[in-house]
């Protein structure tokens, strides 16, 4: 009868043994808990994926994004502000001077058609004078030829 017993002794330490290899491997209800709180659901991972971007997506995102040196070279080559408003006060210096010569050429011109106007009035003056003193001129030699015409006859 020692033998049964030792047989079913042996089964009971085997599935004893086996229980406690299940209960390692195996986790309690609040290590499960655990594990559904910190993991995400199907939805939330469809959500995830639809808010990240693909492979395909950052190498066209790198491709059209300038690197720090090109950044660089950007802000070396661009001026600064104090650079702009010195180029702008320097701008605004040159066209009151720009603005200033108009002015005086303006006024040159203005006397110059003065000049030329009062030049036409007296080169009409002129050639007035100069048809009298012509009509004058050849009605005396009229008049002489006259005076010899009638010394002679």
């Amino acid at each position: 009868m020692s033998e049964p017993w030792h047989l079913i002794l042996d089964k009971l330490e085997t599935m004893q043994q086996e229980m406690a290899e299940m209960k390692e491997h195996m986790a309690t209800k609040q290590e499960l808990e655990d594990i559904k709180a910190n993991m995400a659901t199907k939805q939330e991972l469809e959500d995830i994926k639809a808010n990240m971007a693909t492979k395909q997506e950052l190498e066209d995102i790198k491709a059209n994004m300038a690197t720090k040196q090109e950044l660089e070279d950007m802000k070396a080559n661009m001026a600064t502000k104090a650079e702009l408003n010195e180029l702008k006060a320097d701008m605004a210096k040159g066209f009151a001077a720009v603005h200033q010569a108009i002015r005086e050429i303006d006024a040159i011109v203005k006397r110059l058609e003065q000049n030329q106007e009062q030049q036409m009035q007296l080169l009409l003056r002129q050639e007035r004078i100069i048809d009298m003193l012509c009509r004058r001129s050849l009605e005396h030699e009229a008049a002489i030829a006259d005076l010899r015409l009638a010394i002679k006859s």
